[in-house]
């Protein structure tokens, strides 16, 4: 009976659980911004400037990771690389409009950038601590069906053999 709940348990919970991280992972940008901006922050921290830093994160990158940072370089040799920032599209696109506005005012681009890995780890955080807290619901079915079964083998079979053995008048196995 248990292994029936536990079966039963895995079935609708795998069917559901399956689908939504197919999506969740093509939903995913091809690159990780977070990560793209730490790197960013590091080089710019050492002192290189903003285009051979970028260059600098291009090495750091997996090999499906790089066309993304390859664009803005070739845009940037080619039209400057305010220009190249600013016509940046995709999933680079508010990490490259965050260095644009900097660039163009001025400003320096070490807090700019600072301030936008913030903005970034609290929205991850946020939508971590938001399915943390769905969880409990998420496991009352399967709870359900995994105890279910060992509290009727526990507390009502024996019940139900006793009212059976004296129904019967013989001792069921």
């Amino acid at each position: 009976m248990t292994l029936i709940g536990l079966a039963l348990a895995f079935v609708l919970v795998g069917s559901r659980r399956v689908p939504r991280l197919i999506r969740r992972r093509m939903a995913r940008p091809d690159i990780d911004v977070l990560v793209v901006a730490r790197l960013l922050a590091l080089s710019l921290a050492s002192g290189r400037p903003l285009g051979r830093a970028l260059a600098d994160v291009r090495q750091r990158l997996h090999k499906h990771e790089m066309p993304v940072i390859d664009d803005v370089l070739i845009r940037a040799n080619r039209d400057g690389l305010t220009r190249a920032l600013v016509e940046t599209t995709g999933p680079l696109a508010p990490l490259a409009e965050r260095l644009a506005k900097a660039q163009v005012t001025g400003a320096p681009v070490g807090p700019a950038l600072d301030a936008f890995i913030a903005t970034l780890h609290d929205a991850r955080r946020f939508q971590a601590v938001e399915e943390a807290r769905t969880i409990g619901v998420k496991l009352i079915v399967p709870l359900t069906l995994l105890l279910l079964p060992g509290f009727l083998a526990l507390v009502v079979a024996p019940y139900v053999l006793q009212q059976l053995e004296e129904l019967v008048g013989a001792v069921v196995p």
